[in-house]
């Protein structure tokens, strides 16, 4: 038998070609019972390593290669020889915290790029770890390797006194290089010589042979060259794979003892990382004479007394269910710590103006939660939540359990300010070693894999460049059928270099590339953090991020706290004060109708642009047909365009089977409690937690990792065990093999909401449909401040609000402020919107403009505000200096042209644009050079010549550059009369039949690519929006002609169930235009 010791799997960035599933189930299959993972550098791996280990009954033990830093002096003073390594493995639970802060010192000492421990660093108590001495690069295999072998002994001495004796192993690796049998042999000699034990190991890169392709070009992408280039960094064979008992007890035959101590060591390691983590919530001070349980109770009791108008047996009732189970896994402490998270934000708006302490914290929430916590009846009465868990009876179990895995996670949305304070403040009170960022994982997606691959294997830059730009598919296991589908590329799949890239692209896809900072995750902790995980330096100055993502966090018990810049709540919170600052009283969105037929019927008719969770394409699909006449069919709505839930058709079928009353059936009565109210499709996460645990038997816990199993891309092996594991447990309850595995088919890992999310986004969709109803040109404004957020260019948002019977209003030197307001029952762009002008020169215009009153002229203008040239010609394009224009108030040397055009103008918002030009010129004046002024002085009001106006096209088109739309408007409006006869406009095809054979025109808005077969565009035309559905066998032959802007499309009038498409059968390109608006591709 043997254990492996030394593994890395893709968590040690661009060197390991194997992820820690398929490492630990070949493991299994070659009867290992332990296996180390010692990534390099790092432990961003460890706890999901340490978790599927559990799941597959086998021991993991967590260790580290680490990169030591050389202290010997070259000639120059500089170190003399590169970094050594080292191997660690942590042998209990004070040898994994003297782990986790080495490595943190690593990062802190050095470049966070290329982290390297200075032994300086290692304190004088160093029980619990065990150290091996590094594979060929390691400071004593190098010094024998060079033949300095006193040297050699000197450090494996200095080893065993750092150490100790009964913790230090000389590691040997035959990996049938050059070079190993001789060092090895040295290396025993010194180990004998000294009385230190030997170890064999492997230097695991991947799980089988065949992926040392693939490790070859990860290493050639760490070192941003191609293979050709690379030989040297690549490892010299295909032996580096994870190998059985046999193999290795034959290529160690001559010393069985190095075999032996691999398992002496996997013995000792009893360390387990899923169970044996020192982390301690954070202490939150309670009353004199409570305990955090007696204390949250408290706060419960009193929040259901002002909720309820008392607590009634059912309120009781679940209460005291969900106090039970928070006892019984000792998190008082836990939700009291999100409670004065809650608190912290309520201060932060009351500080802000945006509330008052007199008022309660349900009335005007700072935040909202999200996910399965707002099922949660203790969480909606502290603040967590908006959503009343018994009104809508959401399940507990997912949340919160009697058999549960990890601490639950609560996330929670803050519009974008309070967010921002709120992160400074946690890091203010916890401090910067106890509070750090949550890491994310980067991952390999599609564009990324052609690029970095391809420049791997040598082909040609300008091609994968070409082909990443044009690929659709974020799938990178989709390459060979992309590919076909393009007419240059289709004869290279099988060409040499291109079949590599197919295929290791699929290898490669969903890799982790590099830890990043989560957006907004953070942990805290009552002790040091590096005692429990590493951390490392973030890009931002003075910030720390942990190696763990939200999973192992969540795993680790952590509180992990998300901070989530939810646009949608920023622009509802600048909505409501906008209505109280017009009405004078504060909407409490907590109280309005939540059947209101009127705010439902609009959504029916698909009139969801700005709309949160219900404004995409599908979503105006699948609106009409599902029909929401309330909170529970809204979470039914925004739970349903999921992924997870068009994979297998969901979406359609349950639409059949809720509106068209189509029979259907379970595959197993089991199925029942966990589908009946689905019509026997899973909408949500928790139905595949509850299937598995009806229909299989598994645990809640169990359920929970098999769902989280199928989320982890390139897992095959570790699914088929969980199947067969499936396959058992129904088995066992009666459920054949058959309907077992149709069961098991409906699982995926694709995103779908937990049903308490659903809930919540939908609850917040209604509010936002609620105030577009009763108060568009409050809900305008604020969404045009929140920018960029949405599906939406701000010019589609603009003839929303057009046709909801808001005007927008160009930009006014003299009225705009920095955001857009409303000005004459209109709304006004402020100037930011104005290209180049920044926070910063908004600010100093309207600063010079409060000081010295309304600007007088444009020269007045230039002169007050002291902006720049090119921020100054960008207003005048605006339209910004136009009334002054038509006013006659403009500078000098305008004075005689704005005469002969200002009563034609007529108003200020003539469009065309009439003195533009000429303030244009006047700019261009005033800031010519010096030096190329003639010399003798020029008549300024005389001999001018007359410039002509700007036409239409050129005035939206400048505008269009300037601010990002048409204020005025729509370029189809201009384009149409160019058209050939016949093509219709959004407003003739209202009245075209199913069936009907039409061809429309307009601006592409929106291309979309879900998880099903079709493809969805969504032209824009001046009267309204044309959807349409692009097959796959069309969308090969125009996907190239799809891209373009603007397009001429004939197709089929398609018409069920209020809804209406264009299913599409030809695809031109209109004319090109300049400056056009890009739509929102591909999401």
């Amino acid at each position: 038998m043997y254990a492996e010791l030394h593994c890395h799997s893709n968590y040690s960035f661009q060197e390991g070609a194997s992820s820690v599933e398929d490492l630990l189930v070949r493991a299994r299959d070659l009867g290992y019972r332990a296996l180390a993972l010692t990534d390099h550098d790092n432990l961003c791996g460890a706890m999901h390593f340490a978790q599927v280990a559990k799941t597959l009954e086998m021991q993991a033990i967590t260790g580290v290669e680490m990169t030591i830093k050389n202290e010997e002096p070259g000639k120059d003073g500089q170190n003399g020889k590169e970094n050594s390594h080292l191997t660690f493995l942590a042998e209990n639970k004070g040898g994994y915290s003297q782990l986790s802060n080495l490595i943190s010192y690593s990062y802190v000492a050095s470049d966070r790029k290329n982290p390297a421990l200075d032994l300086k660093y290692l304190p004088d108590d160093l029980d619990g770890l065990i150290l091996l001495t590094g594979c060929r690069t390691g400071r004593v295999p190098s010094l024998l390797t060079e033949g300095r072998f006193a040297e050699a002994e000197t450090q494996l001495r200095r080893y065993l006194d750092w150490f100790g004796t009964d913790n230090v192993f000389v590691e040997l690796q035959q990996n049938l290089v050059q070079g190993d049998t001789s060092r090895n042999r040295r290396l025993i000699d010194l180990a004998r010589k000294l009385g230190v034990p030997t170890v064999a190991t492997n230097n695991v890169h991947y799980h089988v042979s065949e992926r040392h392709r693939l490790q070859d070009a990860l290493v050639s992408i760490k070192n941003n060259l191609s293979l050709e280039q690379t030989h040297k960094e690549r490892r010299a064979n295909n032996q580096f794979y994870l190998k059985s008992s046999e193999e290795m007890a034959a290529l160690f035959s001559r010393c069985p003892e190095a075999i032996k101590n691999t398992l002496r060591i996997a013995e000792r390691c009893s360390f387990d990382l899923t169970k044996d983590l020192a982390y301690s919530f954070p202490d939150y001070p309670v009353p004199e004479g409570a305990t955090p349980q007696s204390h949250l109770e408290d706060l419960c009791r009193q929040a259901a007394e002002r909720r309820y108008g008392g607590i009634n047996q059912k309120v009781e009732d679940r209460l005291q269910e969900e106090l039970r189970l928070i006892g019984k896994h000792n998190l008082a402490g836990f939700f009291l710590i999100y409670y004065e998270i809650i608190q912290m934000a309520r201060q932060i708006m009351i500080e802000m103006g945006l509330s008052d302490a007199e008022i309660p914290l349900e009335e005007r929430p700072p935040g909202r939660g999200r996910g399965s916590s707002v099922a949660m009846l203790v969480g909606y009465l502290i603040g967590l939540s908006h959503i009343d868990p018994l009104e809508y009876n959401l399940s507990l179990d997912r949340f919160l359990s009697d058999d549960l895995g990890s601490v639950p996670d609560i996330d929670l949305d803050f519009p974008r300010n309070i967010r921002e304070e709120l992160i400074v403040r946690v890091h203010r009170k916890w401090g910067w070693d106890r509070a750090a960022l949550t890491g994310m994982i980067s991952t390999y997606q599609m564009k990324g894999i052609i690029r970095d691959l391809g420049k791997a294997l040598g082909l040609p830059a300008q091609d994968m460049d070409k082909l990443a730009k044009r690929v659709d598919s974020h799938d990178a296991k989709e390459m060979e059928l992309e590919m076909l589908q393009l007419p240059e590329f289709r004869d290279k799949v099988d060409a040499p270099g291109w079949r590599d890239l197919i295929e290791m692209a699929a290898q490669l896809d969903g890799f982790p590339k590099y830890l990043a900072q989560h957006p907004g995750g953070m942990i805290i902790s009552s002790s040091p953090l590096i005692d429990t995980v590493p951390v490392q330096q973030a890009a931002i100055a003075d910030r720390y991020i942990c190696h763990w993502d939200k999973d192992s966090i969540d795993q680790a018990g952590f509180v992990k706290i998300d901070f989530l810049a939810l646009g949608a709540l920023s622009q509802m919170q600048e909505c409501l004060i906008l209505i109280e600052e017009r009405e004078g009283n504060y909407i409490d969105l907590s109280r309005i109708d939540f059947d209101d037929r009127a705010v439902y019927e609009t959504m029916h008719r698909a009139d969801t642009i700005g709309i949160f969770q219900v404004e995409s394409a599908a979503q105006m699909q699948t609106v009409p047909r599902i029909k929401p006449w309330n909170l529970t069919d809204m979470a039914y709505e925004v739970g349903a365009v999921r992924p997870g839930v068009g994979v297998n058709d969901g979406v359609t079928k349950f639409i059949q089977r809720r509106s068209e009353g189509i029979p259907w059936d379970y595959d197993h009565p089991l199925e029942q409690r966990a589908l009946e109210r689905t019509l026997g499709i899973i909408l949500f996460q928790d139905q595949v937690n509850q299937v598995a645990m009806d229909v299989a038997g598994f645990t809640p816990l169990e359920a929970d990792q098999l769902r989280r199993a199928f989320g982890k891309r390139n897992n095959d092996l570790l699914i088929q065990h969980y199947w067969e594991k499936f396959r058992e447990g129904a088995a066992g309850l009666g459920v054949s093999e058959d309907a077992a595995q149709r069961i098991f088919k409906k699982f995926n890992g694709h995103y779908m909401f937990p049903e308490s999310h659903a809930f919540a986004f939908g609850a917040t969709a209604y509010h936002m449909a609620w105030l577009k109803y009763y108060y568009p040109l409050e809900f305008y404004v604020a969404i045009f401040n929140q920018q960029p957020m949405g599906f939406y260019n701000t010019e589609t948002l603009k003839e929303d609000a057009k046709r909801h019977g808001i005007t927008v209003l160009n930009p006014d030197i003299n009225h705009s402020q920095e955001k857009c307001i409303i000005r004459n029952e209109s709304l006004l762009l402020g100037l930011r919107y104005v290209r180049g002008m920044g926070d910063a020169a908004a600010t100093q215009a309207v600063a010079a403009r409060d000081q010295g009153g309304p600007f007088k002229s444009l020269a007045d203008a230039m002169e007050r505000t002291g902006l720049q040239r090119e921020i100054i010609e960008n207003l005048v394009t605006a339209g910004a200096f136009d009334a002054l224009n038509a006013a006659g108030t403009t500078g000098p040397m305008e004075k005689t042209e704005t005469a002969k055009t200002a009563g034609a103008a007529g108003v200020a918002r003539n469009k065309g644009a009439a003195g533009r030009r000429q303030a244009l010129w006047e700019v261009g004046l005033r800031y010519r050079p010096i030096n190329t002024q003639q010399p003798l002085p020029l008549p300024v009001e005389q001999d001018m010549a007359e410039l002509p106006d700007m036409s239409e096209w050129e005035t939206m088109g400048e505008e269009y550059r300037i601010l990002g739309l048409y204020p005025e408007g729509h370029l189809m409006a201009l384009a149409r009369p160019h058209l050939r006869p016949g093509i219709l406009s959004s407003r003739d095809i209202e009245a075209k039949a199913d069936g009907d054979i039409v061809t429309v025109a307009g601006l592409v808005i929106r291309r979309q690519r879900p998880l099903a077969k079709a493809v969805f565009l969504t032209l824009e035309d001046e009267f309204g929006h044309i959807p349409l559905v692009v097959w796959p066998g069309e969308f090969a032959k125009y996907r190239q002609v799809i891209r373009e802007p603007l397009l001429i499309i004939r197709g089929e009038v398609s018409r069920r169930e209020g809804t209406m498409n264009i299913v599409t059968h030809h695809v031109e390109p209109m004319p090109t235009m300049k400056n056009l608006p890009k739509a929102k591709s591909w999401q």
